[in-house]
């Protein structure tokens, strides 16, 4: 079984999250990105949390978009970093 495989807690295939995160543009996925960090944070104490592989997803995401820096100003944001946050 891949890392993606099957269904999220809610019984809906993991796939359909990952087609919702890819058609997004950069700034959406930003946006999804520092909800999910935070999200996945939030829920540390819950390891079967789906935050978490959602957070990997968005990750392997921004790898295929060979543009890691959504995910980092994403976790800056979401950190309370505003260094790390987009500057507008």
């Amino acid at each position: 079984m891949t890392k993606y495989e099957g269904n999220n807690n809610s019984g809906k295939p993991k796939s359909e999250y990952l087609a919702k995160i890819a058609a997004m543009t950069d700034d959406e996925l930003e946006k999804e990105a520092e909800r999910m960090i935070w999200l996945s944070a939030f829920a540390n104490n819950n390891p079967r949390s789906d935050f978490h592989w959602m957070v990997d997803a968005i990750w392997d995401e921004c790898k295929s978009r060979n543009d890691t820096t959504i995910y980092d100003r994403a976790f800056g944001a979401a950190s309370g970093d505003t260094a790390g946050s987009r500057q507008m």
